[in-house]
């Protein structure tokens, strides 16, 4: 207590005069009289800082930092339909009827003002008591109905924690939709439930996501998160914020005698958490975050969206397609789930990834590489996976998506009424569609609109370029689990060349077969080929196997006369085997193999450990004849299955021949803890390793190691602090060819991926060639530059990358990573080799 006290006179004193405050001025700030409570879907009641002020003309803290996040809340909770009016971010507009905000009615004082009380800790007890006087009077009296978000930074972020603590407010948890607290002095790093799903965030000095140590935590007595509010894997309802170098919140280690000082020198990091109108701010990642939770809350406890709220579920009739799409979006948003640049693509099956930075978006889409998710396209993708069984929508943009040859469409000139739950909508214009979403019904739609943001639910009306829409379930589209090769391929109306052209796809699409026959023979690229296959999703029409990936006869697809397929070169073991629908005992099943069947499996990826007769394994095979995974725990053969390649197109065998440790161990795009992350092992796993780096020094369970493995099946890094075996593993070569690490292994070393790569004299395709590489091989890079842009595989990237061992430049688009390389510097001078 005479810590705090001595440390609350500094604040009143030397803190208040530092910035040009009187005694007398900081006495003048006192909590303006409160309006009468009364009942609003949602409130947001506000325990502001020591001397944050609150006046006449004013509802909250016209100064600081809650008045950032109260902005981000009100923002979060237009898009959910309440308060839509009000999004300016002017502390003068007041809420409307749906939204009332609140501050916590308490001194929020340093030691010495207002003089009616003693010090820092009466002043935090008396907001800790009417944070619970309120929240339990809307228990009393609005039956129900009210939901409060809490927000409190500093001073108001303990009172906020240690309410969370009492009887008296637990007894009536239910009330409570949300909880955020920014630079808490009370802050405990030991959450183990709430770090699951980004709940507790921690920020580097540029506000971009960093981590912190457990025993790093607040500068007063450390007090844990309430179970009941903190919750487990995405339940809870607690979001945290604070600054690695914010003593205040994340003081390094236990406190000592330095204290004071270290909150002194916090400062200037302790009030900087954002600007107010700033939409990429983090506080717009946590409010949406926490509004999102709080909304879900708020429809569990009083079964009905209220006011003005749109809810995630099917509104109106519709086909069983449509229904399972939209039970499958819902079941998206309700995670939640982030949007992301480029989420949910280059991946088969479709699933949730981390995205990349978006290069005509840098500032939104910044914090992309760290978010697991989807973009607009990839999240239709997904939900229709999901509810079709296999890949129907095809790895496409929203503009290739509108495009596909699909059977049923509907116009804008038809309007909305035409429309019905489960049809996909697209924006834009008809020569080109930059969005898409999910229709819902009743003019709602599910979205993944931009980046820091969760996809959620909208109106349709918020969008004003509505381009039409296509109804999956009519058939028709790019999707299925076999493809097509090469460009301008015709379909047929029946199984000959002479036959009228049902429909011509532009390049490489994914296509559903049913059943396939031979009929008349077609020759090209020198081939020569008598089957046909028959796409049921595109009229009934047929397609040469000429022009369709795989060999003459496809394997595991019948004959249309009704021979069934033949099986696999893998079988299963056991009985009553089941398929899910992902690579997870807890995801649906698809199906069940009663007796041991030989299969086909396409991929096998690492995913989620199981245990059966007593062996554990990680490993899942996908199996397309079922459309779902299944653990390799039931495939006879190893566990790692020889000779079949992983889901992520890397090469066969990722098994592997060495075994990490730990539990939810990073893997990263380069061999440095900064760069961005590349996936993550959930438990120890058996991995396939290249070659090795001597890159950046990690840390960790008292060793230290430069030592980096590439994990080609992952297209990612590990410490090897986290790998068994020695620092510099024995049988693994370095990246460069030799045995002990090589002189040029560093943190800017990146992995080539295409052969006949050109190393050229300058940044334009028309300099020299210096050299060229002949197959993919790990580089070292001393800088990178914006050049001439380059086109290859559908992208264009203007970045380049000089490689001092080739004494030149190579286009980026050949380089594994992001278009503009994370952690290599720019260069300093105009390009030229030397």
């Amino acid at each position: 207590m005479n810590r705090i006290r001595g440390l609350t006179r500094w604040l009143a004193v030397g803190g208040l005069l530092a910035a040009g405050l009187t005694p007398a001025a900081a006495q003048a700030h006192t909590p303006a009289p409160q309006p009468a409570m009364s009942c609003h879907p949602f409130v947001i009641l506000s325990a502001y800082g020591t001397n944050e002020s609150s006046d006449s003309q004013h509802r909250w803290g016209d100064v600081g930092v809650n008045n950032n996040y109260i902005w981000g809340l009100k923002k979060a909770l237009s898009q959910h339909g309440y308060g839509g009016a009000n999004l300016d971010g002017d502390s003068n507009v007041l809420p409307d009827a749906t939204v009332d905000i609140r501050n916590v009615d308490y001194p929020a004082a340093p030691d010495l003002w207002p003089p009616t009380f003693t010090g820092y800790m009466d002043s935090m007890n008396r907001g800790r008591d009417e944070i619970v006087r309120e929240v339990r009077w809307y228990s009393d009296n609005c039956g129900g109905t009210t939901t409060v978000i809490l927000v409190g930074y500093s001073q108001g972020a303990e009172a906020v924690k240690n309410a969370l603590s009492e009887p008296g407010l637990q007894s009536v948890e239910s009330e409570v939709g949300a909880i955020v607290d920014i630079a808490d002095p009370s802050r405990d790093n030991g959450q183990a439930g709430m770090a699951q799903d980004g709940q507790m965030r921690t920020l580097d000095a540029n506000l971009r996501p960093a981590s912190a140590s457990v025993a790093d935590g607040g500068l007063f007595e450390r007090r844990p998160v309430p179970g009941v509010f903190a919750g487990f894997i995405g339940g809870g309802r607690y979001f945290d914020v604070c600054r690695t170098d914010d003593h205040v919140c994340n003081r390094p280690g236990a406190v000592g005698s330095d204290w004071l000082k270290q909150f002194g020198d916090s400062l200037p990091q302790h009030t900087q958490y954002g600007t107010a109108n700033d939409e990429n701010a983090p506080a717009s990642e946590i409010t949406s975050a926490a509004v999102n939770t709080a909304v879900q809350h708020h429809v569990s406890q009083t079964g009905t969206g209220g006011v003005g709220a749109l809810t995630c579920d099917q509104k109106g009739e519709t086909d069983p397609l449509g229904a399972a799409a939209i039970q499958a979006a819902c079941g998206v948003i309700a995670r939640p789930t982030w949007y992301t640049w480029g989420g949910g693509h280059s991946v088969s099956p479709p699933r949730a990834t981390y995205g990349s930075v978006d290069k005509s978006d840098p500032v939104r889409s910044a914090n992309d590489p760290q978010h697991l998710g989807f973009d607009c396209s990839g999240f239709i993708r997904y939900v229709y996976y999901v509810a079709a069984g296999y890949d129907i929508i095809g790895d496409t943009t929203a503009d290739g998506n509108f495009k596909a040859p699909w059977n049923v469409r509907i116009t804008p000139a038809q309007g909305i009424g035409a429309l019905r739950p489960g049809d996909v909508l697209f924006f834009g214009s008809a020569t080109y569609v930059h969005h898409t979403a999910l229709y819902l019904g009743q003019g709602v739609i599910a979205e993944a609109r931009q980046s820091g943001e969760y996809i959620r639910v909208s109106n349709l009306s918020d969008h004003a370029d509505y381009a039409g829409a296509i109804r999956v379930s009519g058939a028709g589209g790019g999707g299925g689990p076999n493809s097509t090769w090469g460009t301008g391929v015709r379909t047929h109306t029946s199984p000959s060349v002479s036959a009228p052209v049902y429909t011509t796809l532009p390049g490489p699409t994914g296509i559903r077969i049913d059943c396939q026959e031979h009929a008349e023979s077609v020759t090209a690229e020198g081939y020569t080929n008598d089957v046909w296959s028959h796409l049921p999703d595109l009229g009934g029409s047929w397609v040469s196997n000429i022009y369709v990936k795989g060999p003459g006869w496809l394997p595991n697809i019948p004959a249309c006369d009704g021979t069934q397929p033949s099986g696999g070169s893998q079988s299963t073991w056991g009985t009553d085997v089941r398929v899910h629908s992902l690579a997870s005992v807890s995801a649906p099943v698809v199906a069940t193999i009663s007796t041991p069947t030989a299969v086909t499996v396409q991929c096998q990826e690492h995913a989620e450990s199981v245990t059966a007769e007593g062996v554990t394994n990680d490993a899942w095979s996908y199996i397309p004849d079922y459309g779902g995974y299944v653990s390799n725990i039931y495939m006879k053969g190893d566990a790692w299955l020889a000779g079949v390649p992983t889901c992520d197109g890397g090469v066969a065998g990722g098994g592997g021949n060495h075994m990490t440790w730990g539990t939810d161990v990073n893997l990263h795009t380069a061999p440095s803890s900064t760069s961005d992350q590349a996936g993550r092992l959930a438990g120890p796993t058996a991995v396939r390793i290249d070659c090795q780096v001597h890159g950046q020094s990690v840390t960790a369970e008292g060793y230290t190691n430069d030592g980096w493995s590439h994990l080609p099946d992952y297209n990612g890094w590990i410490s090897n602090i986290y790998v068994k075996g020695e620092p510099w593993l024995t049988d693994v070569p370095a990246c460069d060819g030799g045995q002990t690490g090589g002189q040029n292994n560093d943190g800017n070393q990146r992995q080539i991926w295409a052969t006949n790569v050109n190393v050229r004299a300058d940044t334009t395709t028309a300099a020299a060639v210096v050299t060229t590489i002949a197959a993919p091989t790990v580089v070292t890079i001393k800088c990178q530059w914006h050049g001439s842009p380059v086109t290859d595989q559908g992208y264009t990237n203007d970045g380049w990358s000089y490689l001092p061992d080739y004494n030149g430049w190579v286009s980026n688009i050949y380089i594994k990573g992001p278009a503009w390389l994370d952690g290599i510097n720019e260069c300093t001078a105009p390009p030229h080799s030397s």
